[in-house]
């Protein structure tokens, strides 16, 4: 009835509402399979691992992504093989497995996480998990950017304030432009993002709300009253006992509908593409630093040369009035 991660790597025992089940019987059964607990009552089936599995069962650090934004964020940053994707924000590391899949063996993800402990836990998970196309850095990029330069095709925000990073995304992306993704639980984060990403460039701002409604089919009980003599009546019911309840007929009948605990608002994904010829008016703002002081120093110096032709000007001036 439910999902749960577990390390079988040495002998020991895992207790669960679905019975007792020991390590050694574990290990090296083929996934897919069922395992019976210690009593022979209960079963288990063991299941690869998967990205989508991981969410299920991770243990929750932060807030998480779910099945239908990842989907949604991996469609829309238009990830392949070989791509390269740079994360703010790793949190419980529930996007990032399934970044790393996206991107495959040729592909790379460069995740960052602010927070010290969260960044150690994450990193000793993608390292158990063999996640080899994955780096993680301990950084604050709000303050001291991303520390890469021109190599993401696509980058994903999971930041408090996603408009303070859009002009440090700039350097990231490579000279083909990208696409990047912020997600952001409020709308007035929506505006702006929205507002800074039009500001620096990016085109195609789109903002979307992924709610997932899961239908369950259920069986229930449809009550018919029963009109026909009395004789036929007590024959049907010595036949169809089960089924009758209170004197009444009953009919078993499929009945659908959405589930009740369903999750419902997780956040708003708001995606824009920086396009290629943007590229070329961009400059670092160590590189706009360096200009607005030789302007400085240019307006300086014609200052200094005006005044000193008119300095030369009066003088010679006086010089003349003296001579007369």
């Amino acid at each position: 009835s439910g999902i749960n991660a577990e390390w079988t790597l040495r002998p020991g025992e895992y207790q669960l509402t679905a019975g007792l089940y020991r390590h050694n019987d574990i290990i090296g059964k083929p996934w897919g399979c069922k395992m019976y607990s210690h009593n022979k009552k209960q079963t288990i089936t063991l299941l690869a691992p998967t990205p989508e599995l991981w969410t299920l069962a991770l243990p929750h650090r932060t807030q998480i992504l779910y099945g239908a934004d990842i989907a949604l964020i991996t469609l829309m940053l238009e990830l392949a093989s070989g791509s390269v994707v740079v994360e703010s924000g790793t949190g419980s590391g529930s996007l990032t497995h399934a970044l790393s899949r996206a991107v495959g063996s040729t592909g790379h993800v460069h995740t960052h996480e602010f927070h010290e402990v969260r960044y150690n836990v994450a990193k000793e998970e993608f390292k158990s998990h063999g996640l080899e196309n994955v780096t993680c850095y301990h950084r604050n990029v709000c303050q001291d950017g991303f520390g890469v330069v021109e190599v993401a095709n696509a980058v994903f925000l999971d930041l408090p304030n996603p408009w303070d990073v859009v002009e440090k995304t700039l350097p990231v992306f490579g000279c083909d432009g990208g696409r990047i993704c912020s997600f952001s639980p409020c709308i007035e984060q929506v505006q702006k993002t929205s507002l800074r990403l039009s500001e620096y460039g990016f085109d195609e701002i789109q903002t979307f709300e992924c709610v997932e409604r899961t239908y369950q089919l259920t069986r229930k009980r449809l009550h018919q009253p029963y009109i026909g003599n009395e004789r036929h009546k007590k024959f049907r019911m010595e036949q169809q006992r089960s089924n009758t309840e209170n004197g009444q007929w009953q009919q078993m009948i499929l009945k659908s509908g959405p589930k009740k605990d369903a999750v419902g608002h997780t956040g708003y994904l708001t995606f824009a593409t920086l396009p290629p010829k943007q590229l070329g008016d961009r400059d670092s703002k160590e590189e706009e630093e360096e200009r607005e002081e030789e302007k400085e120093e240019k307006e300086t110096k014609e200052g200094s040369d005006s005044a000193q032709i008119i300095d030369g000007r009066e003088s010679v001036v006086g010089s003349e009035s003296e001579h007369q």
